[in-house]
């Protein structure tokens, strides 16, 4: 499909010089240079107003420039060519080109920074921001990496919300949503590691936090369902625990159906998914047929 990278730098070139000619504005600066040229665009198929899912201003502008030196080095035809192989690999069947928007990252973000190289994604209803603080160890591998955690959920939406309109937005449906990005992007980049799924559990502590999951799995409340994916300390959930379940659930799905590709894998039901896998036996509640899988 056609893609279409937007690079802000010279936006972040034009904030900065503003702010020091003596325009302290932080907050309007940052709309004007770096998110009103660009968010009609990134935005444009979104169903409700997503401003929450805006890039928010860095104001610390001595570290900014920091940043900006090494932001300067990142190889955006190598990052198209890393595209292709993404794209080749899941094929979105959609006329419509995908916009990918590139942006620096507060270096204040210490999660993004300590525990995921400094490279975080989001999707806007198809589109896609990639937000980079390139002062990060080895941010640079982990670009391509979260680009395609991200491609994966611009083409498992188009398939759930576009085509076949059958999206409940459940959290069960987030958490596999999640584990299905992030098992695509291993497949690809398998010498990576991230952070948020490496949790050496013991089993007592899995099922105890699986035990938590079971009771809000069919909820739609998208406010409990950051904290379900996210980790909440106050509930007793620890980081990003939510990406941890979605991907064991995936993976040891895959495994009992390895003859399955990530496109096939797509059409397959959340409830499915999870009944045909190491989890079921723990989740008798949501247990169905397990006819044409393992």
């Amino acid at each position: 499909m056609e893609v279409k990278f937007i690079n802000t730098i010279e936006s972040v070139k034009n904030y900065i010089k503003e702010i020091e000619n003596g325009n302290l504005n932080y907050d309007e600066l940052w709309d004007e240079f770096l998110i009103k040229p660009y968010w009609k665009e990134l935005s444009q198929w979104a169903p409700y107003d997503c401003s929450f899912m805006k890039p928010s201003p860095i104001k610390d502008i001595e570290k900014l420039k920091e940043q900006l030196e090494v932001y300067q080095e990142i190889n955006f035809n190598l990052l198209k060519t890393e595209f292709n192989k993404i794209n080749n690999a899941l094929v979105k069947e959609d006329d419509d080109p995908l916009v990918i928007a590139f942006y620096p990252l507060d270096d204040l973000n210490l999660t993004v920074k300590e525990r995921q190289n400094g490279v975080v994604g989001t999707g806007i209803f198809g589109n896609i921001i990639i937000n980079i603080n390139p002062l990060a160890n080895d941010y640079e591998k982990w670009i391509p990496y979260v680009i395609a955690h991200e491609y994966h959920h611009s083409v498992w939406g188009h398939n759930w919300y576009v085509l076949r309109g059958n999206v409940r937005g459940t959290l069960l449906e987030n958490i596999i949503s999640e584990g299905q990005a992030d098992a695509f992007a291993k497949s690809l980049y398998g010498q990576l590691e991230p952070q948020w799924l490496n949790k050496p559990l013991t089993e007592e502590r899995e099922n105890l936090y699986w035990e938590k999951y079971q009771q809000v799995l069919d909820s739609t409340d998208r406010s409990l369902h950051n904290g379900y994916l996210f980790g909440d300390e106050s509930i007793g959930l620890p980081w990003c625990i939510g990406y941890y379940f979605g991907y064991e659930i995936v993976k040891s799905f895959l495994r009992n159906n390895p003859q399955l590709s990530f496109t096939e894998l797509i059409d397959i039901e959340p409830d499915m998914i999870l009944n045909n896998s190491r989890f079921y036996k723990t989740c008798p509640q949501t247990q169905s047929s397990k006819k044409g899988y393992l």
